[in-house]
């Protein structure tokens, strides 16, 4: 991280050509650089914080290459918390990285992944469960994640986490209270409503640590691999979940030969789709590999489509691989997929398979509906509080040490060991939000960040 005192400067759009790009500049020297690289339009004056003010942006001679619109920002009104100013120009690699180049020639400092956001958390405008979420915000695939974000981004970790450090913090209070004032009759302890209070607070903890799977499936997508035998129709209905022929599809066996990847947006989860090469006794070493890419595929996904033809009788392996999908370990992450139900019936019965037909549609739609239920569960998609593994580690932590608190006061121990316990389930709480943590934890999160935000 650069100094705070130094001015950044960093291009705040993706690489590439388009319509607009944007250089942000933040820091004490921002306004002033920002007046340099630009010539208004008017003689009007350029006010922080005022409207945006038309013009022509200027290189490192001062020769004019472009015009567009400088912003200027009042610490009140930027999003670090301190001057800022933004050059909306063409977005053309070239004039955005001449921009950037002058600024720096004019006393500012490349910015680093994340320093912006980490400006504004050091400034107080927002929380480190809102930073982080500002990431998550920008990598967003599809529209769910990108609102389930957003409402963090505003704040929604640190408030439904609020009550609880609220309930946590009185009796923290009232236990110093009484370990300090042991014999004043008004500090003593209503031991068996503080035990109520922690098991509610412990009860919450877990709730929350409960839909953090589904969370973490929300925020980092899944896995869902389509395997089975030749010409069962694995990549035709690759083709169908994607409503678009992305994979070959023909009668010859052997037709895909390597993993074959695209993204599919399953009730706003982003899943990473893998079409596999048909599992058999090959002899080609080519197919061979094909083979071996589609075990590994199956053992890397969190999801596995097995996809049986519905049109002939099973095959030996292929009744292995349904004993497989009955064990505990298989059981859960396996969906067993009939298909070919267009073409005449040849199937033996199999429980709980989902009859498809990958070349008209049918049955698409109940499929689509059971890999929902496999990834976030059955019900609403309601938005989980914890997506963030790291969040999801202090929660823990919380719940542990809640949990030694409530076993402490069972036990009878002395409110000192009790208000221990609480303590550091307060500080593992605080840890999500940031008022508790490192240096070397913040470098770690923002070096995730892309550069410019």
């Amino acid at each position: 991280m650069n100094d705070p005192g130094e001015t950044l400067v960093a291009v705040g759009t993706p690489p590439g050509r388009g319509g607009v790009g944007c250089v942000r500049l933040s820091g004490p020297d921002a306004a002033r650089i920002a007046r340099r690289l630009f010539r208004p339009q008017s003689d009007d004056a350029m006010l922080d914080g005022g409207p945006p003010s038309f013009g022509r942006f200027v290189d490192r001679e001062g020769r004019p290459m472009d015009h567009g619109f400088l912003v200027l920002f009042e610490p009140r009104r930027s999003y670090t918390g301190e001057d800022g100013a933004e050059l909306w120009t063409h977005g053309s690699p070239a004039i955005l990285a001449e921009l950037v180049e002058a600024a720096i020639a004019a006393g500012a400092a490349p910015a680093g992944p994340g320093e912006f956001t980490y400006r504004a958390l050091r400034n107080g405008r927002i929380d480190l469960a809102r930073a982080e979420a500002v990431r998550d915000l920008v990598r967003a695939r599809t529209l769910y994640q990108a609102r389930l974000a957003f409402s963090q981004v505003e704040g929604e970790v640190a408030r439904r986490i609020a009550p609880l450090v609220e309930t946590l913090e009185e009796w923290i209070a009232r236990s110093e209270a009484a370990v300090e004032f042991v014999d004043e009759s008004e500090t003593q302890l209503a031991r068996a409503e503080l035990a109520r209070a922690v098991e509610s607070m412990l009860d919450r903890c877990r709730e929350w640590l409960a839909g953090f799977r589904r969370g973490r499936v929300v925020r980092e997508g899944a896995q869902l691999a389509i395997v089975g035998r030749p010409n069962v129709g694995k990549s035709s209905l690759f083709n169908r979940l994607l409503e678009r022929d992305r994979a070959i599809v023909t009668e010859i066996a052997g037709t895909t030969r390597d993993t074959l990847e695209e993204d599919l947006d399953i009730a706003g989860i982003p899943v990473r789709l893998v079409d596999t090469a048909g599992l058999r006794v090959v002899e080609d070493p080519i197919e061979e590999e094909g083979v071996r890419r589609a075990h590994a595929a199956r053992a890397e996904a969190d999801l596995v489509l097995l996809v049986l033809d519905g049109s002939r009788p099973l095959e030996p392996d292929e009744r292995q691989a349904l004993e497989r999908c009955r064990s505990e370990d298989e059981r859960g992450r396996t969906i067993v997929v009939r298909n070919k139900t267009d073409l005449p019936d040849g199937f033996e019965v199999v429980p709980d398979a989902v009859a498809v037909s990958a070349r008209t549609g049918a049955g698409i739609d109940a499929l689509r509906h059971v890999l929902r239920e496999r990834l976030t569960g059955a019900g609403l998609l309601e938005a989980p509080i914890i997506t963030d593994a790291r969040h999801a580690r202090c929660l823990e932590a919380a719940a542990s040490a809640l949990d030694r608190a409530a076993e402490g006061i069972r036990a009878g121990l002395s409110e000192e060991l009790v208000l221990v316990d609480l303590v550091e389930a307060r500080r593992a709480l605080g840890e999500i939000t940031g008022e508790f943590t490192t240096e070397e934890l913040y470098d770690r999160i923002f070096s995730s960040f892309c550069i410019g935000k």
